[in-house]
């Protein structure tokens, strides 16, 4: 693209700062960061319990903080599976137990906050297109096509995904939001972006996700930034290097740990602007993750 064609884009994404993201998301970041703290106080009892878990120890749901029972009861599973040999995806026990977490308190919270962020900061930078990656079955879409309905915004919007579901998911969504100015696209975020997505961006684009990356890989960043031009993650980046048994465990399913500080060069390069937005939790309970980061060109 023509430099002289992004320069006024570019001029208003240099009105972003981190003083101006907390005055804009104030009361978000008090909600969303009090959550956490209270939610994932006991994070450390979860991780010592996973060990013994680990270790196929005798370990009771009680004595499990209620906010971790669900990954409690999904790594049982797991470890069964990895005993007898064969992971399988459709184990009906395993199936039930993720849709329980997708359902959970925190997974649509998390997902309201991500997405409030979102339409707030596109706002103030003058956002011409909205591009979620890893939209999969569409659940955080459609929070984002609700968000955008109560805040009385109308932007367009991408979403992308490896798997041809999206495509589908996308028609029934349409159906629902008929007003929606909605396309999907195929992307493995793990390739560059399609010259169809690239030619089909208004710039500033606005990418936002939750949990992608962790399925992906640290160099998804640099193909991402082919099209983004701020974005918010709500992947857990580990910002201690301290891993723990259910890290390991999750690592069956695809869940690979991404530690912050070898993602952090990339964002650097690319985004060199980042905004942590759940430092506060960090720095309150010592929480081994960053759960939620801006960050912009």
């Amino acid at each position: 693209m023509n430099p002289r064609i992004l320069e006024p884009f570019l001029q208003r994404l240099t009105m972003l700062s981190k003083s101006l993201i907390e005055q804009t998301c104030s009361d978000l970041e008090k909600q969303y960061v009090d959550y956490l703290i209270s939610h994932f106080g006991q994070w450390r009892v979860w991780a010592e319990a996973s060990q013994r878990v680990a270790d196929r120890q005798s370990v009771s749901e009680q004595e499990i903080p209620e906010a971790f029972r669900t990954e409690f009861k999904i790594m049982q599973v797991i470890v069964e599976m990895q005993d007898l040999g064969k992971f399988d995806w459709k184990n009906p026990t395993l199936m039930k137990l993720f849709g329980e977490l997708s359902q959970g308190p925190f997974y649509k919270f998390f997902g309201d906050t991500i997405t409030k962020i979102a339409l707030r900061l596109a706002q103030k930078a003058g956002v011409k297109t909205l591009l979620e990656i890893g939209a999969g079955r569409a659940n955080l879409t459609k929070i984002m096509l609700d968000q955008m309905a109560a805040m009385n915004i109308s932007l367009p919007l991408v979403t992308t995904d490896s798997q041809p579901v999206i495509l589908d998911n996308i028609v029934t969504l349409k159906a629902d939001y008929p007003r929606a100015d909605m396309a999907a696209l195929l992307w493995n975020i793990t390739d560059p972006p399609p010259e169809e997505l690239i030619q089909n961006v208004r710039h500033p684009v606005l990418v936002y996700e939750r949990y992608t990356l962790n399925y992906a890989n640290v160099s998804a960043i640099k193909n991402i930034a082919r099209v983004a031009d701020i974005l918010v993650l709500g992947d857990w980046f580990n910002c201690t290097g301290e891993l723990f048994a259910y890290d390991e465990v999750f690592k069956k399913i695809g869940a690979m740990p991404f530690f912050f500080k070898d993602i952090k060069p990339l964002l650097d390069e690319h985004f060199p602007n980042q905004h942590i937005f759940d430092q506060r939790a960090i720095d309150a309970i010592k929480l081994p993750n960053i759960t939620l980061l801006i960050a912009w060109k």
